[in-house]
């Protein structure tokens, strides 16, 4: 090859290996020992912001940087001989600078790469808060699912329940807060739902906190939110709290009756002027939300007591819905039965009903804890019960013969204590084993085990 076809071949691989440099999405600079540049790529002067033709000859410290980089981070990188990595801003960006040594016997040099990760950072703020929004709704997903154990639906088929109903809906339109007052299991947040689906906040959020669930020390955290730091392992960006989080949109207290007295201050606030304080924050937030508060205690008694504040009660004392007792209104157990059937049908696939006789003992009884009661009774039976009908001998002791208690026998006078209990003992597994037919089942709603049953039978003389 002559010389000038070799120089030929030179100059296309110079320009070959120029292409490919131009190409990459990093920006590359060869730097003297002394931190000038000897060149660099256009990629490089787009990041830098200068004018690629005037880079060469110039100090990057003096030039860029404007601070005492480039010596102390090219010595350290000559002095390693290994590739060091920094982070610096310039003009509100931030770039990624590696730096690798370029040495050989006639000259120290190094390699300067860099990246523009202003937007990376972004990105990664974004891709968090997608994910904790992603989370969050996994999350109520989730709950709402598990809301399945609940009577979710309101059904109103007494004249009792229809009238809650409609002074509710006579609720919904306005933004005064309201104050449910029930036993508990009576179903004050299904009521609580049904006010904020009927109002003009019923695209908003619809948020719910148990006060009595929550550690005194946290539910202030919660509730509120908190600034950046504020307290030893708070989160580093700080924490929007519930109430914020509720901005047009719906935040029910349940159990308002369990909120400590200092919080009962700082919810007066937010109700009386509209702040939100959060715990270590200098910059009062005003969401806009509307409160809903739910009790199965008496307030005028705590009042009196001095554990819940007058002037928060007279602020929440303003719409009243007082939710009645299921034993007030029995007529509706049948079409709560069927509705909690239904929704078990579809979480567990098991298709059940309730002989009539069943559903007149369901009737008789006073279910004490409410439909939240009636409902874990249910869920119970369609569990266990293995045939598709459950029937009266199916129900617990209690239901089966409400406020019936098995006569005493006459034959107990002048016995001992321990005779006695034995006379009394072999009656309760006579009648239970009438009343069930088999052993196995009177066990069960004896609550006792099979084989207890079994023993006491044989040790009575009550037969198979």
């Amino acid at each position: 090859m002559t010389s000038a076809g070799a120089d030929a071949v030179e100059q296309s691989a110079s320009g070959f290996g120029e292409a490919i440099l131009e190409c990459l999405p990093d920006g590359l600079l060869l730097v003297s020992r002394a931190g000038v540049i000897i060149r660099a790529t256009e990629t490089a002067a787009t990041i830098l912001g200068a004018d690629h033709a005037s880079l060469p000859g110039r100090s990057i410290q003096e030039t860029f940087f404007k601070a005492p980089f480039s010596s102390a981070f090219i010595g350290e990188v000559l002095t390693k001989g290994a590739e060091v990595v920094r982070t610096h801003e310039i003009d509100g960006r931030k770039l990624l600078v590696s730096a690798r040594p370029l040495t050989s016997p006639e000259t120290d040099q190094i390699v300067l790469i860099l990246r523009d990760v202003t937007g990376l950072g972004q990105l990664v703020n974004r891709l968090q808060t997608s994910f904790e929004k992603v989370s969050s709704d996994w999350v109520g997903m989730r709950r709402a699912e598990s809301r399945v154990g609940e009577a979710t639906t309101l059904v109103a088929k007494s004249r009792l329940i229809q009238a809650a109903q409609e002074r509710a809906l006579l609720y919904a339109p306005v933004t005064s807060p309201v104050l449910l007052l029930g036993e508990t299991g009576t179903g004050k947040n299904v009521f609580a739902r049904l006010i904020h689906d009927a109002s003009p906040r019923r695209t908003g959020p619809f948020h719910v906190v148990n006060c009595g669930a929550i550690p005194e020390g946290l539910l202030e955290a919660q509730l509120f939110g908190y600034a950046k730091g504020a307290f030893t392992g708070a989160d580093s960006r700080g924490r929007i709290g519930i109430i914020n989080l509720a901005h047009s949109g719906t935040l029910v207290l349940d159990e308002v009756g369990d909120l400590p007295l200092g919080l009962q201050v700082k919810l007066l606030r937010f109700l009386e002027a509209g702040e939100v304080w959060p715990v270590g924050g200098t910059e009062a937030k005003h969401p806009d939300v509307r409160i809903i508060a739910a009790t199965n205690r008496d307030l005028g008694k705590m009042m009196a007591e001095g554990t819940f504040r007058k002037d928060l009660f007279y602020r929440l004392h303003i719409l009243v819905l007082s939710i009645p007792p299921l034993r007030e209104h029995p007529e509706d157990i049948p079409a709560l039965v069927e509705m909690m059937l239904e929704q078990l049908s579809r979480r567990f696939g098991l298709r059940k009903t309730l002989t009539p006789a069943a559903m007149d003992a369901l009737l008789r009884y006073a279910f004490p804890g409410n439909i939240r009661e009636l409902w874990n009774l249910i869920e119970s039976l369609v569990v266990t019960v293995r045939t598709s009908a459950i029937d009266m001998s199916d129900l617990p002791l209690e239901l089966a013969r409400p406020g019936v208690s098995i006569p005493m026998s006459s034959d107990i006078q002048g016995l001992n204590l321990r005779q006695a209990l034995r006379q009394l003992e072999a009656q309760i597994i006579r009648e239970a084993l009438r009343r069930y037919g088999t052993q196995s089942k009177a066990a069960h709603h004896l609550g006792v085990a099979q084989a207890t049953v079994a023993r006491k039978t044989k040790r009575h003389g009550l037969g198979a």
